[in-house]
């Protein structure tokens, strides 16, 4: 039988791809080949720019994962159209494959060198979780894909049906549907969503992404870390003027901030992620790190940066403040100017009035007097 594979096809290229020139740059389908360029000099081929950019706040028109569809499947496509081996899962996939399907992207996208590591991370991310649901869904189904050949899918399987490979479904089938509590199924309900100006605390992220129509929470998990952070937060804010507990919010930085921390703080996860938050953990995570150190140093920065602007905001009231004494002490100095001014010009006056009188020059000559 022939093969399903498709060797020889290249991903589709991404919306408003020009391609790359054949002067020296390598193609979509040389990325797959092997010598091939090194990562640094894809990284700084002048075709690049040419590319769709990518930018995690969708500048100028620029797309961003999860919330482009074409981002996420070109990903897709890209690993499809090279998938050669009986590779069940991202972890079984050769180390050179990886590296091919992730210069593929490069030279397909182009981004500001800040986001590399970023890029890098969602990428990943998007690649193994579609690899394993796209794998996983074929084999419940019993069906071949037609990016695997029937040399490979013949091994799949062969190794599917073993002793081994029957408990570990088991076992992440029992992890999927667990309910330690009793009180319901992990869910999610709520798609991918664009966020504009200030970002959202975790707690409203959490909020609008599983809760249901109605308000009310639809993942007991969620709604115990949101309100668990929401009363933290509240037993260590401000009071209001009667005495009452302020309630915890989201439109100022520190308060945003505060309320971060404190979901953090009971959300991380024993692999490394945190509960809730989806693509959002990954937008400011570096791959050298775990996700949730990542995003507490992040946050401690911020907090520190939110309290310098704070302090900064009381000193230049305080300035103002001297600026505006002054200015009232140089409105007093020149009135008592003019006030000394005139008393002196009275006092000179009355001086002037109480000097002596010289005689009158019309008075008679007696001389003249018979």
């Amino acid at each position: 039988m022939a093969s399903r594979r498709g060797q020889g096809t290249s991903p589709p290229m991404p919306p408003g791809a020009t391609g790359v020139a054949p002067n020296g740059q390598a193609s979509s389908s040389r990325s797959n080949s092997y010598p091939q360029m090194s990562l640094n000099a894809m990284f700084n081929a002048p075709a690049r720019i040419s590319q769709p950019h990518l930018h995690p706040d969708k500048l100028n028109g620029a797309l961003w994962f999860s919330i482009d569809p074409s981002v996420n499947a070109f990903i897709r496509a890209t690993w499809q159209a090279y998938y050669m081996g009986p590779w069940k899962s991202w972890r079984s996939v050769p180390d050179e494959r990886r590296d091919s399907w992730w210069q593929t992207f490069v030279q397909n996208y182009y981004w500001e060198q800040q986001f590399n590591d970023l890029v890098y991370a969602l990428w990943k991310k998007e690649t193994w979780s579609s690899i394993g649901e796209r794998i996983s869904t074929k084999k419940r189904k019993n069906k071949q894909p037609k990016y695997i050949n029937d040399k490979d899918w013949t091994t799949l399987l062969e190794y599917w049906a073993t002793e081994e490979a029957r408990k570990k479904s088991k076992k992440a089938a029992d992890s999927r549907t667990s309910d330690p509590e009793g009180k319901g199924v992990y869910t999610h309900n709520a798609g991918p969503t664009v966020e504009t100006g200030e970002p959202p605390s975790y707690t409203a992220l959490v909020r609008r992404t599983h809760t249901k129509k109605d308000g009310t929470f639809g993942d007991y998990r969620a709604k115990e870390l949101v309100t668990q952070a929401e009363i933290e937060v509240t037993q260590v804010s401000n009071t209001n003027s009667d005495g009452s507990p302020q309630s915890p919010t989201a439109t100022s930085a520190s308060s945003r901030i505060l309320l971060n921390q404190a979901y953090l703080k009971n959300a991380k996860g024993k692999r490394g992620n945190v509960y809730g938050l989806g693509s959002a953990q990954y937008r400011e995570h570096a791959p050298s790190a775990r996700v949730p150190a990542s995003l507490a140093r992040n946050l401690e920065l911020e907090l520190r940066v939110s309290g310098l602007e704070t302090s900064f905001q009381t000193v230049s009231a305080d300035v103002s403040a001297v600026k505006a004494d002054v200015s009232a002490v140089k409105e007093d100095v020149a009135t008592m100017k003019n006030d000394f001014a005139a008393t002196r010009a009275a006092i000179t006056e009355l001086i002037q009035s109480l000097r002596p009188q010289p005689p009158s020059t019309q008075a008679q000559d007696p001389s003249t007097q018979a």
